[in-house]
């Protein structure tokens, strides 16, 4: 990377208060990649590795946002967005795709609730601007 190079945690200049990131990934290398990122840049960032496993830490750990890959081992992950949103205001949380799967599933990922799609290998600064855009601190 070149002298200068803008890099994903010169993004946020400012802390977003802890704002609560639930990352639902069953691959553990890219659930503790994206966790880092998005830890350097100020979010608290937690993990879950199966769909089950978010459906509980998300009445527990009560996330700003939710990121979920749509390859989880043991549930549908459109089926999990659903849950998502039918226990959480979608104004209390937003929930974002991030997935190697091709723009085919973009509308299944939409018509479950999901607030936007990320395809894989994610740019970490597009994917810090839709939190900070989807992902307000609470007052």
């Amino acid at each position: 990377m070149g002298k200068g190079a803008l890099t994903a945690t010169d993004l946020a200049p400012r802390r977003l208060g802890g704002c609560r990131v639930l990352v639902v990934e069953s691959a553990e290398d890219s659930a503790a990649c994206l966790t880092a990122m998005l830890r350097l840049n100020g979010f608290d960032a937690r993990t879950s590795h199966s769909g089950g496993a978010a459906l509980y830490d998300l009445a527990n750990l009560n996330p700003r946002a939710v990121i979920i890959d749509l390859d989880l081992s043991d549930m549908d992950s459109c089926d999990v967005i659903r849950r998502i949103r039918s226990k959480i205001d979608p104004a209390a949380c937003a929930v974002i795709v991030v997935t190697a799967h091709a723009e085919a599933h973009r509308a299944a990922a939409f018509a479950a609730g999901a607030d936007d799609y990320h395809l894989k290998p994610t740019d970490p600064l597009a994917l810090v601007r839709t939190l900070m855009g989807l992902c307000t601190p609470p007052e």
